[in-house]
């Protein structure tokens, strides 16, 4: 069983079947990503079953099937996104509910390595560097979550090393986003625990360390010379970039739409740029009521906001859910692939079962029984 479920956690967490779509051709993406759902159904039926998730069985029955009665496009391509998100719910629980922190921590190291792995032997003329994730937007986002977990690490050493890793992984991916919300979650381990702003002079370290290998490494020249605005005080051109081709111009884009549609929306990938006349509107909760209507995305913004309240309210207890709970969140924000991303998914599951688990076992530390 446990090889089982390691298996799976490699295919989720490390992005394989995409990863090897993209290497390997359409046969073997196609093969790898029929493995994967065949090992979760096999797992679902072995494992000890636990009460479904209701709340994300709502969001998702409620999203294809009211996406799907205005416009679905290709029936077959919308039946099977459907089964493989309820597979994916169903499963994933079981499987989140046997994993270890530890576990996850490892494998998430894997997958930020491959980034690093990606820059250092495998570079190329784009410059931003994603590794089995392929996106480096995606591979931020790894980063970050790998990021979040090194605060469960009790050893010292171990833990400043993972810091190290994920940040330089992450600051490969020459990612907006990655920088500004890794900015974000130091400030908020500061504010849970003051001791962990070390984090910031590693930050600064691992910042000059890509700055001095950066002839060797082949980075995207327009991304890479933000990064030195900073250093050279220059706000006016660091803000410019930030601003630049920003999310918020792509999400008016589609305001138009939402409006004329809030109820049923627009129909199925109708948001997702599928048709090619513009870019998707990179936003969950924008894709959800411009596809599906106001329903879907009320259950979606009360299953978020319970998790980032709760987390927020234990955030000097359980550190490491608060700062997942804020990375998931804030990449909703900026991308539109949600009902098939199964990394966000996973790690939504995650937040969802190991809120009170976490905080209880966290407790029993702090206060044990005398």
């Amino acid at each position: 069983m446990n090889l089982l479920r390691y298996s799976l956690l490699a295919l989720i967490i490390w992005n394989l079947p995409t990863f090897i779509l993209e290497v390997s051709g359409d046969v073997m993406g196609s093969n790898s990503s029929y493995l994967m759902f065949g090992l979760l159904l096999v797992y679902y039926f072995l494992a000890k079953k636990n009460l479904p998730l209701w709340a994300f069985i709502a969001l998702g029955v409620s999203y294809f099937l009211i996406s799907g009665l205005v416009y679905v496009g290709d029936f077959e391509n919308y039946v099977f996104k459907f089964l493989k998100y309820l597979i994916f719910i169903l499963a994933g629980a079981e499987l989140v509910r046997q994993s270890t922190k530890n576990e996850i921590y490892i494998f998430l190291l894997i997958g930020a390595l491959s980034i690093i792995v990606n820059a250092v032997v495998f570079q190329d003329d784009y410059g931003r560097y994603g590794g089995f994730y392929l996106n480096p937007n995606a591979a931020g986002l790894i980063s970050l979550i790998g990021y979040c977990f090194s605060f469960i690490i009790n050893h010292k050493k171990l833990k400043l090393i993972g810091i190290f890793i994920f940040t330089f992984a992450g600051l490969l991916t020459l990612s907006r986003y990655f920088l500004l919300i890794w900015i974000a979650l130091t400030l908020v381990s500061i504010y849970a625990n003051k001791k962990n702003a070390v984090i910031f002079g590693i930050g600064f370290g691992t910042l000059l360390l890509l700055l001095s290998i950066a002839t060797f490494l082949q980075l995207n020249s327009l991304r890479f010379e933000a990064i030195q605005y900073g250093f050279e005080n220059q706000i006016d051109r660091l803000y410019v970039f930030f601003q630049e081709n920003s999310r918020t111009g792509t999400w008016a884009m589609y305001y138009d739409q939402i409006l004329d549609k809030p109820f049923f929306g627009n129909g199925f990938l109708t948001f997702t740029g599928i048709d090619k006349v513009k870019q998707g509107v990179h936003n969950s909760f924008l894709l959800t009521i411009g596809e599906a209507g106001i329903l879907p995305l009320l259950i979606m913004i009360i299953i978020y906001i319970r998790l980032f309240l709760k987390s927020m309210k234990q955030i000097k207890i359980t550190l490491y859910l608060g700062l997942l709970a804020l990375s998931i969140i804030t990449y909703m924000l900026v991308s539109h692939n949600y009902f098939d991303n199964y990394i966000v998914l996973f790690f939504s599951i995650w937040l969802y079962i190991r809120m009170d688990k976490d905080r209880i076992e966290q407790e029993r530390i702090l206060k044990p029984l005398t």
